[in-house]
């Protein structure tokens, strides 16, 4: 015979000692263990993905370059960054030199804008040196200086 008493939450058999238990009550409890378990582990709503747990362990990743001097340089990554951070090592972030504020560092949203200076690319970014103008000169790319490069998946 079936149980006389059920589970509250998944109605599980919960035998009394005068029960007796058949193989169909431990099908059915089975199914409704397999149905239940099954369906919480393949909700993406409360379980996250291979790649986002790859996200979780690396969200972001730093990268040192050294500038060549070109008034545009690429620098290809292996993700579509979210956001950079990109500074001069060793100077301030803005320094003051022969009437002209020189910008030696940036950062930037993709979509929501960025800093004078970088721009995004699909899978990367586009850093620029500039010669100056109206007072300012961008600095993220200058012959043989020393960059630190973060970048956000």
């Amino acid at each position: 015979m079936a149980s006389s008493n059920y589970t509250p939450n998944l109605h599980l058999n919960a035998w009394e000692a005068s029960d007796r238990p058949k193989r169909a009550d431990f099908v059915s409890d089975n199914t409704i263990i397999d149905t239940q378990l099954g369906g919480h582990i393949a909700n993406t709503g409360v379980h996250l993905s291979a790649a986002e747990k790859a996200l979780l362990d690396e969200p972001y990743i730093t990268m040192m370059y050294a500038g060549n001097g070109e008034s545009q340089r690429t620098i290809a990554l292996d993700f579509h960054p979210k956001f950079i951070f990109i500074y001069k090592r060793g100077v301030p972030f803005v320094t003051y030199s022969n009437g002209v504020n020189v910008v030696n560092a940036a950062s930037g949203s993709y979509g929501q804008g960025a800093s004078a200076g970088i721009s995004f690319t699909g899978t990367g970014v586009v850093v620029s040196e500039s010669a100056a103008s109206g007072g300012i000169r961008v600095s993220l790319n200058e012959n043989l200086a020393q960059y630190t490069l973060i970048a956000f998946k």
